[in-house]
């Protein structure tokens, strides 16, 4: 791959990173304020519509979710890992470019806790959410703080839970580059045969465990190992004028905003019963959504030049940002700006005024925060990560 085209790939993946992240700031948002209410406000029918097809898709989370453990895994099948030294470099560094900023951002999360305050309780009760409600319901501690940043966990802010899948999932990607160029040296001549093989067997292994999970969110960490096999199916398709990889993006789209249970399904029910219950919307559709909507667009041009616009070009960098703050901005700000509005004026005003200032803070504080902590936590990741090199190549 050129200097060039690698370029022009990060463009487009960083801003679809970006949506993602937008998509599940939106769903955390809506399921705030209307979505995972109990007993839901009375808002008015035309925004009820945010909520139906197609604009459903824009609250579906697992799609980004998803999409977002697949590019991370896809952009990780990438590193070329030739020794063991390498291998263990990647490990501790990798974990150190995802506990620093934990740490930054739980800690202000720690600070807004014991000043200005999360209002998650009240305002559970207030919107009838036992959802918003599981979260900063109890003091953190220092050591709570350390440890939430140590292992990765949610604690202080809750969408943080599965980047410990994407962490580990990685590792692995990187522990199979590691297998595999070891496996491509010694085998000489007969290496692509022992190549095809071994992936062959890591992709029986990932699909067995796929069904055999250790915990029910585990999945998260194959969704990270299909970036590899994103990688590979791109290895063998040809560069070009691959019109058939338009539609690939787009029926996932139009499947995922209402296509396969108001049209899919009753079709299948109608005609085929007997089979109409694998056409249920359930995960195992959202993820073939989500992998064949990255791989439709890593092969259709147009939809390239679209997401690599100027605006989106420039906003895309900070999509790790928006995702470490989105959070903590609803539990916080919108909720307190809800609570003075509440019982004042309709709902719909309400959701209406909450709707946009949140979007109008989240742009601000990400910008901010992406030219201060993140710099300075960059900053501090490189300085740790030298030191760690220089250390370990000694």
């Amino acid at each position: 791959m050129s200097e060039k085209s690698a370029s022009k790939r990060l463009y487009y993946l960083d801003s679809l990173k970006y949506i993602f992240c937008l998509i599940i700031f939106w769903t955390h948002f809506t399921g705030a304020f209307w979505t995972m209410c109990e007993i839901k406000p009375d808002l008015r029918p035309e925004l009820q519509a945010l909520f139906l097809p197609p604009l459903s898709i824009l609250v579906d989370s697992n799609l980004a979710l998803y999409g977002f453990c697949m590019l991370a895994g896809y952009l990780a099948a990438h590193k070329k890992i030739s020794s063991l030294k390498d291998l263990i470099v990647q490990f501790i560094t990798r974990y150190i470019r995802f506990v620093i900023p934990f740490f930054f951002i739980n800690l202000i999360s720690f600070v807004i806790y014991y000043t200005i305050g999360f209002p998650t309780v009240i305002s559970s009760q207030l919107l009838n959410n036992s959802w918003i409600g599981t979260f900063y319901n109890h003091a953190p501690t220092l050591s709570g703080l350390i440890t939430a940043s140590l292992t990765m966990s949610g604690e202080l802010n809750g969408p943080l839970w599965m980047m410990k899948y994407i962490f580990f999932g990685t590792c692995f990607i990187f522990l199979y580059n590691f297998v595999r160029e070891l496996i491509e040296k010694k085998a000489s001549s007969g290496s692509a045969a022992a190549v095809i093989i071994y992936d062959i067997i890591c992709l029986l292994c990932m699909i067995y465990s796929f069904f055999h999970l250790p915990e029910p969110n585990f999945f998260h960490f194959h969704l990270v190992l299909m970036g590899v096999v994103l990688m590979r199916i791109n290895e063998h398709i040809q560069k070009g004028n691959n019109s058939i990889f338009l539609p690939v993006a787009i029926v996932p789209v139009f499947l995922d905003a209402g296509g396969l249970t108001n049209i899919l399904f009753p079709y299948i029910h109608a005609h085929f019963p007997e089979i109409s219950k694998y056409f249920i919307w359930n995960m195992y559709w959202v993820i073939g959504f989500s992998f064949f909507l990255i791989l439709g667009i890593m092969h259709t041009p147009a939809l390239q030049k679209a997401l690599e616009i100027k605006p989106l070009r420039a906003l895309a960098p900070s999509n790790f940002s928006i995702y470490l703050i989105h959070f903590p901005l609803i539990s916080c700000f919108s909720l307190h700006l809800y609570i003075l509005m509440v019982n004042r004026i309709s709902y719909s005003k309400e959701f209406i005024i909450l709707a946009i200032t949140t979007f109008i803070a989240l742009f601000v504080i990400a910008w901010i925060y992406e030219n201060t902590v993140g710099k300075f936590q960059n900053r501090m990741i490189k300085k740790i990560n030298d030191t760690i090199m220089k250390t370990i190549c000694l």
